[in-house]
């Protein structure tokens, strides 16, 4: 059987997970409602639509979860003390006092999504033998989610995921807040959580889960079953901070992705570096909350962001059961955003190239463009209609060269403060992959990863069809979080 169909059929599966897998997974919430309980205030206080922060909300996150000024000063909710005061005169001769709230520090939530295939004769219907629509991730997912401050410098936060009978801890981090030089210009995350490559949350889009649109290629091209993506769950160290007000910074290593019976150092680093130009203050200080208070997602801003990343991962030679030493993919990518804001009016550009010296199944180095964008427009703190644009292009050095552009026009709305509802349609045209058995060219498939292990086929041109635009799905996710 000739497997070239299968072959790309795997690479569009892989590259729709980078965008709609992720999507359909809205996750963390960078503020919980435990925090609002702490506080006594309401989700909007941080959020738009959730998970997506107002400037208020971002600089809550930058600043380790905690307000602007002396974080202690604005907690409403009785504490627990761990310790006595006096504790902080006799130290280290005694442990530094703590508190912890009197109520569990706790939130909970779910989400999930519904597809429907308008056109009987796109891509993913084909492969789904005629689907017009899917119910089985109405429900996909639940969380919980933890946020405690010990005190005005110390924070814990965590996130525990179940869905597929499963439980995943994509979150587990101590947070250490002001340790030298000026308020904010020098924090500590260790643990488990997300590198920090811009100024804005990794949630900050109406539309998509991921505000960066992430390719796990090593997947696409069936080296790994679980590949390493940009932003993902790491365990590492972090150092960040914000200098002045406008410009903020963040450095840190972590493990990445490794094949756990494989000993093998990832030697994961990142960088980065922001600065905004007008609005709120990217700490928050010295400011007397947002323009409008009637409305506090607006502001007129600029926001330039740059970063770099550097990863090593581990998978065992193809077709080899052990293969020690392993083999590896070293990668190295450089990319960089900007976002600017008039009022409720929001464009947000970005992208990046990253360079992997052993890619595809023959072990051949690939290069992987990756840009995106999302324009918004807040019309009520309820209602917000977007449209963002994702395009990808692969350039391996042993078989064809891909590309892909994914457009999703949509709307993001709350029911409530804390029900969330996003509808989108997925439109997408490709170029340069084989066509399937009935001769037309297989579109990007959403919704379900399965990156297979099949390998890439070589270019062949009496296979490959010209570009083909698809209406590939509407979409309507869910979440909701107490």
């Amino acid at each position: 059987m000739d497997m070239r169909p299968r072959a790309a059929l795997s690479l569009h599966l892989a590259l729709v997970a980078s965008t709609l897998a992720a999507l359909a997974a809205p996750a963390p919430a960078s503020a919980i409602p435990a925090f609002a309980r702490k506080y006594g205030t309401s989700c909007l206080t941080c959020h738009s639509v959730y998970p997506r922060l107002v400037p208020f909300g971002e600089a809550f996150r930058r600043n380790g979860y905690r307000f602007p000024g002396v974080d202690s000063d604005y907690v409403k909710q009785e504490t627990v003390a761990l310790g006595q005061e006096a504790n902080k005169k006799t130290f280290p001769n005694s442990v530094w006092p703590a508190t912890i709230p009197i109520s569990i520090p706790l939130a909970f939530g779910a989400n999930g999504q519904a597809f429907i295939y308008p056109d009987q004769s796109a891509s993913v219907s084909r492969a789904n033998n005629g689907t017009q629509y899917v119910l089985d991730d109405l429900v996909k997912e639940g969380h919980i989610w933890a946020g405690a401050a010990l005190d005005d410098s110390v924070t814990l936060w965590g996130e525990l995921t179940f869905g597929g009978g499963e439980a995943d801890v994509e979150h587990a981090q101590v947070l250490v807040n002001d340790l030298a030089g000026p308020k904010h210009l020098l924090n500590v995350y260790v643990g488990r959580g997300f590198p920090t490559l811009g100024s804005f949350g990794p949630h900050s889009s109406y539309l998509g889960d991921l505000r960066m649109t992430t390719v796990p290629l090593t997947g696409i091209y069936g080296l790994s079953t679980d590949p390493f993506t940009l932003v993902d769950s790491f365990n590492g160290v972090e150092a960040t901070g914000v200098l002045l007000g406008r410009l903020d910074w963040s450095a840190g290593v972590t493990a990445g992705k490794n094949v756990s019976s494989i000993k093998f150092n990832s030697e994961n680093w990142y960088a980065h570096v922001g600065a905004k130009l007008g609005g709120m203050s990217l700490d928050g200080e010295g400011s007397q909350g947002p323009k409008d208070a009637l409305r506090p997602w607006a502001e007129d801003a600029v926001t330039f962001d740059a970063f770099v990343l550097h990863s090593r991962e581990a998978f065992p030679t193809p077709g080899v059961a052990t293969a020690p030493p392993p083999l590896g993919d070293t990668s190295l990518a450089i990319g960089g955003a900007i976002r600017g804001q008039l009022g409720s009016l929001e464009l947000d550009v970005g992208g990046y190239n990253q360079k992997h010296d052993r890619g595809t199944a023959g072990l051949a180095s690939v290069s992987a463009d990756v840009e995106w964008a999302e324009l918004s427009y807040v019309v009520f703190p309820w209602l917000v209609p977007a449209v963002r644009v994702e395009r990808i292009g692969l350039r391996p050095s042993d078989g064809p060269h891909v590309d892909a552009l994914h457009v999703m026009p949509g709307i993001a709305f709350l029911l409530r403060a804390n029900v969330k509802a996003v509808l989108v349609a997925n439109i997408e045209t490709t170029n340069g992959f084989p066509g399937d058995s009935t001769g037309a060219p297989l579109g990007w498939m959403g919704g379900n990863a399965d990156w297979g292990g099949f390998a890439i086929a070589p270019r062949d041109t009496s296979t490959t069809t010209s570009p083909r635009t698809e209406i590939q799905s509407l979409a309507l996710f869910l979440a909701w979080a107490i």
